[in-house]
């Protein structure tokens, strides 16, 4: 049976990528799977019946495949240390910088006007992001909720309740309760973009769905919406760093 040791003496990866690198045999695997994730790493699935050779002769052929993404793995981790933030919908930025800590659950990070000083342990890799994402949806209560007020208020659309939330495919949504939920990584947008969302979202309260009535809605409250609904989406791929979305 092909073993971990196999395959890595077979793709001869440095030391740093070999922790990225995993095998497991599945029963319920009747092809071999390959799954890459920036947190799981780079993980080879076996069917637990299978042909050494033919296993040998997969992997062999896809060995530089398996090592673009052993490579993207390894640049996209790098990425959840950052040395600098920017919040573009208020105008906030800060230098980071990061000292050592035995006990992970001791400290939080240390902020300044210019800096913030985050705790760094190092068996785990996505201790940082964490804080850093604690962190982020502060920001977002702190921020998010009054600009809402504000636009409310100047249009007089009112909501019932606003939550923040940790959203992976929505930045904004609205009930027929009036409940308005936004996603806290408007905070990493420029401003016109996040205002669009907050817009978008008001739109709502006065029609629920998509119409065309919708979309004139939001015309009138916001003129030039589809400038920053085009910004948005070219944004939303490109503009979002990695230890926000881990």
């Amino acid at each position: 049976m092909i073993t971990q040791d196999t395959l890595l003496k077979l793709l001869d990866l440095c030391k740093e990528d070999i922790e990225l690198f995993s095998v497991r045999h599945s029963n319920k695997a009747r092809r071999i799977i390959f799954k890459s994730s920036i947190r799981t790493g780079f993980e080879v699935v076996l069917p637990v019946l299978h042909e050494d050779n033919w296993v040998l002769e997969i992997v062999a052929e896809r060995k530089s495949k398996i090592e673009s993404h052993i490579s993207e793995i390894r640049e996209s981790r790098r990425e959840l240390k950052p040395q600098s933030i920017e919040l573009p919908t208020t105008g906030q930025s800060w230098r980071v910088t990061y000292k050592d800590f035995n006990d992970k659950k001791s400290v939080g990070i240390t902020e300044t006007p210019t800096t913030l000083q985050i705790p760094e342990y190092r068996e785990d890799v996505f201790h940082v992001p964490t804080l850093l994402q604690k962190w982020l949806h502060e920001r977002a209560r702190e921020y998010l909720p009054k600009r809402l007020e504000n636009l409310s208020t100047t249009y007089g659309l009112h909501y019932n309740k606003v939550r923040i939330k940790r959203q992976k495919t929505l930045w904004g949504s609205c009930s027929s309760k009036r409940n308005i939920n936004l996603n806290r990584n408007l905070m990493l947008m420029p401003l016109d973009v996040s205002d669009y969302v907050l817009h978008h979202e008001l739109a709502h309260l006065k029609v629920l769905n998509h119409s065309s009535g919708f979309w004139e809605e939001l015309e009138r409250l916001l003129p030039n919406y589809k400038d920053s609904l085009i910004k948005l989406k070219y944004l939303q791929k490109r503009h979002i760093p990695q230890w926000a979305l881990i």
